[in-house]
């Protein structure tokens, strides 16, 4: 007889049926729960979010993705559309350059424009001057801030400003109210004198030009 069996071999004298000893046993409901277990399955509660939260959250994180990849490819554009020039373009006359070590043109190239300005009675005051080899803006961004009514450019390819046109150099051609002059660069006008000759003749064409 165990020791349970002997803390109650008592019952018969009291009661004259037999009795039988059984050993309580906790329904599901009273079972005690495990703390351990408990905090962990409260941790992963907190951790994770219902799926449909998950998703719209996802879904916004997306969203504002695009909204910032837009905004930078907008922002991209506008710097690359922007310019400086040299100048103050009293006359509308847009000189197009393409200097790759300067900001703008060389002091020997700058000397030459001068006395070519010079010879029709103008100064740099009465251009402005952009070199294309800083900016990656087209002809439709110079135009809208310039307005130029003559357009030189020495030795720019204006096929890559979005000009589908094409030029003869030292033939003055006008489209839509702009007068067009395609030259040479600096640097083969410097030695060639028929080059030059070319430019100041087809100069003579211009309005603003004063021969």
């Amino acid at each position: 007889m165990n020791t349970q069996e002997q803390e109650y071999d008592f019952l018969p004298y009291v009661f004259t049926e037999k009795m039988y000893y059984i050993d309580a046993v906790k329904s599901e409901w009273e079972i005690e729960s495990n703390p351990a277990e408990e905090n962990k399955t409260n941790q992963i509660g907190k951790n994770q979010e219902p799926k449909t939260q998950l998703e719209s959250k996802t879904l916004k994180q997306e969203i504002n993705k695009i909204k910032t990849d837009n905004s930078e490819s907008q922002s991209n554009n506008v710097l690359d559309a922007d310019f400086s020039y040299f100048g103050k373009n009293r006359k509308n006359f847009l000189i197009l350059t393409r200097e790759t070590e300067q900001e703008n043109i060389k002091e020997a190239d700058n000397k030459l424009l001068t006395s070519i300005l010079a010879a029709g009675q103008l100064s740099l005051n009465d251009v402005a001057i952009v070199n294309m080899s800083k900016t990656k803006a087209t002809f439709l961004d110079l135009y809208k801030k310039l307005k130029p009514t003559s357009v030189v450019s020495f030795g720019v390819d204006t096929k890559k400003l979005g000009v589908p046109h094409e030029f003869e150099t030292y033939k003055p051609i006008k489209i839509k109210a702009i007068t067009w002059i395609i030259s040479h660069n600096f640097v083969a006008l410097h030695s060639d004198k028929t080059k030059k000759l070319g430019l100041w003749t087809a100069l003579k064409e211009l309005e603003c030009y004063v021969s």
